[in-house]
Order: C-alpha cells, then sequence, then structure tokens
C-alpha cells in the first residue's frame, strides 16, 4: 500500500503525527477547521490523539485525548509533523471550539504557537497545579 502524497498546505481533514515529549507519546494532530485570523494568518483547530498527559481528575489518572486546541502554523512547524493521510474531522471538538470563540471575540483567549510537546507541557502543568516557571 502506498502513502497518501504530502499535502503543499494545511487543510481540514488531514491527519498528521507529531513528536511526542517522551518516545513513547506519538501524538496525532487532526486539524478539524481552519479559520482566518481577524488580524491575519490562519488559526487552526485541531485534535490531539494518542496522549500520556497526568490529569488527576480522570479515572486512571492519565489524559489521552484534548478534543480541542487552537494553533497556528508555528505549531506544525515546530513539531515534526508527517502526514498519515485524510480523516473526517472529529465531531467533539465542537463544544471546545464554541467555548474557545466565545472567550476569544471577547478578547479572553487565543491560539498555540509553539510545538504539540510544549502544548502538552503547558496542559499537564496546569492540571497538576505545577506553575510554568518551576522546572
Amino acid at each position: 500500500m502506498s502513502q497518501p502524497p504530502v499535502p503543499t498546505d494545511y487543510a481540514a481533514g488531514q491527519l498528521w503525527r507529531c513528536n511526542g515529549r517522551e518516545p513513547g507519546e506519538q501524538p496525532t494532530v487532526l486539524i478539524n477547521l481552519v479559520e482566518t485570523h481577524p488580524l491575519g494568518g490562519r488559526i487552526f483547530h485541531v485534535t490531539l490523539d494518542g496522549l500520556r498527559v497526568c490529569h488527576p481528575g480522570l479515572p486512571g489518572g492519565v489524559m489521552t485525548r484534548l478534543a480541542h486546541a487552537p494553533v497556528i502554523e508555528q505549531t506544525f512547524e515546530r513539531s515534526g509533523m508527517v502526514y498519515i493521510g485524510p480523516q473526517t474531522p472529529a465531531a467533539d471538538y465542537r463544544k471546545g471550539y464554541d467555548e474557545w470563540r466565545q472567550a476569544f471575540d471577547a478578547g479572553h483567549a487565543a491560539s498555540f504557537g509553539v510545538s504539540v510537546p510544549t502544548i502538552l507541557e503547558i496542559l499537564e502543568r496546569r492540571l497538576n497545579g505545577i506553575p510554568l516557571d518551576q522546572p
């Protein structure tokens, strides 16, 4: 079976694999929606799967999926993206997207421009009450 051709541009309906924080973590990035930012550029609304994020509020204490994360193209450039193939956007990203959109429109939310491993580190620290400025 041959590999699908690698797209020349990021678009909704694409599934990618990227770097994780450790060798056993191999997240996937599903692009669900692409929007134009009011000040220029694009915001990609993605679902991250295949995660190992410590989350004390979940049974088993590990989050394996983040239904919605808003990112910009620099996130992809910094994450070692490898194209897997086309995939239907995830239906469950809408709840997180709607909450983000309301906060964004009110000036209280933004998008990530850091790598996926850095996003996961930020998320894990926030979920566990660890300040971002501590090692």
